[in-house]
């Protein structure tokens, strides 16, 4: 089993827990948590280097450098590696507190979270085209 590392940039404990922001390393091959939903948190991607194939609600796009996705709360989203290289990532959470899950300071599945549905299939549906947005919702 391929596994990302995290590193914290910003924890809630400086944010008055407002926010956390989370670099990771998404290394090729690297096939994500399941679809799931947080009832609690909002989380954005932003993508620094690689490639990452996101998914928010039906939509999949294949995030490239530059690029950034957001999930709100409530909706089924997953993120997984299946180029040929390795990714850098970072990843927004609004509010904080699930980056403690993220670096494994808290085991076990973050509470208000939910498994909806598998990881995203090396053999995907075709993705929409890089630079749309991949929430349309989010305009």
């Amino acid at each position: 089993m391929v596994t990302s590392t995290t590193r914290v940039l910003l924890r809630g404990e400086q944010t008055e827990g407002l926010i956390a922001l989370v670099e990771m390393a998404v290394p090729r091959g690297f096939t994500g948590p399941p679809l799931h939903i947080h009832t609690t948190w909002d989380e954005g991607f932003y993508v620094l280097e690689g490639e990452v194939t996101v998914q928010v609600g039906e939509n999949l796009v294949a995030a490239t450098r530059g690029m950034f996705a957001f999930a709100r709360r409530e909706t089924a989203h997953t993120f997984a590696n299946h180029s040929a290289q390795d990714a850098r990532i970072l990843v927004l959470l609004s509010p904080a507190g699930f980056e403690r899950y993220l670096e494994g300071r808290e085991a076990g599945v973050p509470p208000n979270t939910r498994a909806v549905g598998p990881s995203i299939p090396s053999q995907h549906p075709p993705l929409r085209a890089p630079g749309e947005d991949v929430d349309p919702k989010s305009r």
